[in-house]
């Protein structure tokens, strides 16, 4: 399988492109869920805030997590998530300030649970391939999961995928220090006791039918790679946010002008980007890079280009001047 975009990051964090037609796999109509999806996801620790800007926000479709997945094309993801009974998604994402982390919770129901088992193994797969993972990480308890630690930037994620009934849940505790392991382990737990024993009835299952089960086939690397990245950014804008409050008003007040040769190490108006580019966070919520320029961020002589601390970046049309 694979972990949400390289950021969501693609600032993929930001945007989810128009739903499209989705190709179903499975031989009949999947039975309706008996429980709301919004009403499985555990609630976050206390002096969390919810990211409401954030993609992974609420319900989610097939499709939804397919076009902001890297490594297999949407399409390949979309299928192979249908192939596997894929029924309905959600999750939120929280931050604390405070502590300078961040969690990410998603469940998947799908029409039985070989399809959730084989989605789980899949992602598994790809996550354990992703080059920022060191190792697993256990837990008691649950059955089946697997878990998994990952740093990146300065930034590190303890993840525990699990099965219950027909649904997948995959909890991620992510921070600025390695010492998130703990908590995801404690809210893993609280959300695997607080789900209820699956969301479709056992006897409605692909694989209890005279029919037989859906399809097979592993998902290529594109559902799960993202989460980490989405995650590096979140920490990224918390130290970000502090750095900006210790900036002094003589430093804030040179205009963001660049000079010939372009800005020195260290100059002011940096901005923190996705990891592809594409977008840039104003603060609150990640703007379009193709729609708007940062309007704190430097600007080559002529006016045509921004500067996002390391790279030129030209100025869309119409978008914000600078303060002066």
């Amino acid at each position: 399988m694979s972990r949400v975009n390289r950021l969501l990051y693609s600032g993929a964090l930001c945007v989810i492109a128009a739903l499209l037609p989705v190709t179903v796999f499975a031989a009949s109509p999947s039975p309706s869920l008996t429980t709301s999806l919004d009403k499985v996801i555990a609630g976050p620790p206390t002096g969390y805030s919810e990211l409401t800007t954030a993609s992974l926000h609420g319900e989610f479709t097939a499709h939804d997590w397919a076009v902001n997945a890297s490594g297999a094309s949407p399409t390949e993801t979309e299928n192979t998530l249908n192939r596997f009974g894929f029924v309905d998604g959600y999750g939120k994402e929280w931050s604390s300030a405070t502590a300078r982390r961040a969690l990410i919770e998603a469940v998947m129901a799908f029409n039985g649970g070989s399809g959730a088992k084989k989605a789980l193994t899949a992602l598994e797969a790809t996550d354990k391939a992703d080059t920022n993972y060191k190792h697993s990480d256990t837990i008691t308890g649950i059955d089946p999961y697997y878990g998994a630690h990952f740093t990146s930037s300065g930034a590190f994620e303890d993840e525990f995928v699990f099965v219950k009934g027909n649904d997948l849940f995959l909890v991620i505790v992510a921070g600025a220090k390695d010492d998130v392991l703990t908590p995801a382990t404690d809210q893993s737990r609280k959300q695997y006791d607080s789900a209820p024993a699956d969301t479709i009835p056992s006897s409605k299952w692909p694989e209890n039918a005279s029919s037989g089960g859906g399809g097979g086939g592993l998902l290529g690397a594109g559902i799960a790679v993202g989460f980490l990245v989405v995650i590096a950014v979140l920490i990224a804008v918390f130290v970000m946010s502090r750095r900006r409050r210790t900036m002094t008003p003589a430093v804030a007040g040179m205009g963001g002008y660049a000079v010939a040769g372009g800005p020195a190490a260290g100059a002011p108006g940096a901005v923190q980007l996705s990891p592809d580019g594409k977008f840039w966070w104003d603060g609150q919520a990640w703007k379009d890079a193709s729609v708007e320029a940062p309007p704190f961020a430097q600007r080559s002589s002529d006016g045509s280009l921004w500067w996002d601390g390391t790279n030129w970046h030209p100025i869309p049309q119409g978008s914000q001047a600078p303060p002066g």
